[in-house]
């Protein structure tokens, strides 16, 4: 009742004060309206670089493994599928280049790099200026052999 009353008094006189906090209730709704996007697209973005930073230690990590499954001889074939299993979410996006050995005794180098792309999730490509849809990056590591028979083991 008390409210009817007042709606009809906002009515009567509408430079009120419970006509302008009225109003003022309208006016914060429309500024959150247009604030609320760009806070969800920068929340968005700051969870995207976290997924960024741990997809690039992950392909690091993966990159090691392969490198290991190279030290101990496994073959290219071997190593590649190491490396993509490692990989994690960014096993679909792995280009493995064939492994590199420095020589075919214990202590020579096997070198095995990797190209990852990453996608964002955050639509960064719809603001101008912008192109950062994917990032592709490039990680390499180097073990030293610990056989004497590289790219003879078929499965690491």
């Amino acid at each position: 009742m008390r409210r009817a009353r007042q709606r009809l008094n906002d009515v009567a006189e509408p430079n009120s004060a419970s006509a302008s906090r009225s109003r003022e209730h309208g006016q914060a709704v429309l500024e959150f309206a247009l604030a609320a996007p760009f806070l969800i697209a920068f929340i968005l973005f700051i969870a995207d670089i976290g997924f960024l930073g741990f997809n690039y230690v992950s392909a690091a990590n993966s990159v090691r493994e392969g490198a290991r499954c190279a030290a101990v001889g496994g073959t290219t074939n071997a190593v590649s599928t190491r490396v993509v299993r490692t990989a994690g979410s960014l096993s679909a996006s792995v280009a493995v280049t064939p492994v590199a050995y420095s020589g075919t005794n214990i202590g020579a180098d096997a070198t095995v790099s990797a190209d990852f792309t990453y996608a964002f999730i955050t639509p960064l490509n719809m603001l101008p200026g912008l192109n950062l849809g994917t990032i592709k990056f490039n990680k390499k590591a180097v073990m030293r052999m610990e056989t004497t028979n590289p790219g003879t083991k078929t499965s690491c």
